[in-house]
């Protein structure tokens, strides 16, 4: 008789390195639907009533909206990616991305969902035990604790 339960067989730890790569992989595109976004409204705008500065305000606004764009389209696309389930990453990547966005500068921000993409998809993974989750998620507030402390 078989002990070993399902969160530690080789298939469920394969199953779960292709849901983090997935993820990753999400996290790497989705910054692309954001320029992608970005050039559309600095297409579209009106430079004719932009400040002393130019448009900088207008496309930073932008950005920011554009960070939601890119939450929303991160459902279809885990769907796509064949992350499973794929809702339960898109509603607590945001959780991860946040942080990150608001106590990290634009590069670094800028890749913030190569972190909280696979961070959401090992939270929220079937079958993984809590002392796991626990780690994942003490690891991201240590990540959060040294950029909170290194912006000054």
């Amino acid at each position: 008789m078989d002990t070993c339960n399902a969160s530690t067989s080789p298939t469920a730890e394969g199953r779960l390195s292709e849901r983090l790569v997935a993820a990753g992989l999400a996290g790497l595109i989705l910054p692309f639907v954001q320029f992608g976004w970005l050039l559309l409204v600095a297409a579209l705008s009106d430079t004719s009533h932009c400040g002393h500065f130019g448009c900088v305000g207008q496309l930073a606004d932008a950005w920011t909206v554009g960070n939601w764009v890119a939450v929303a389209l991160a459902w279809p696309l885990l769907h796509l990616l064949r992350v499973r389930p794929a809702w339960s990453v898109a509603v607590l990547a945001p959780f991860f991305l946040v942080p990150i966005w608001e106590l990290a500068d634009v590069p670094i921000s800028v890749v913030a969902g190569l972190f909280a993409y696979p961070l959401a998809a090992l939270v929220s993974a079937p079958r993984l035990s809590w002392r796991r989750r626990s780690l994942a998620l003490a690891l991201f507030l240590l990540l959060c604790a040294f950029l909170a402390l290194s912006s000054g």
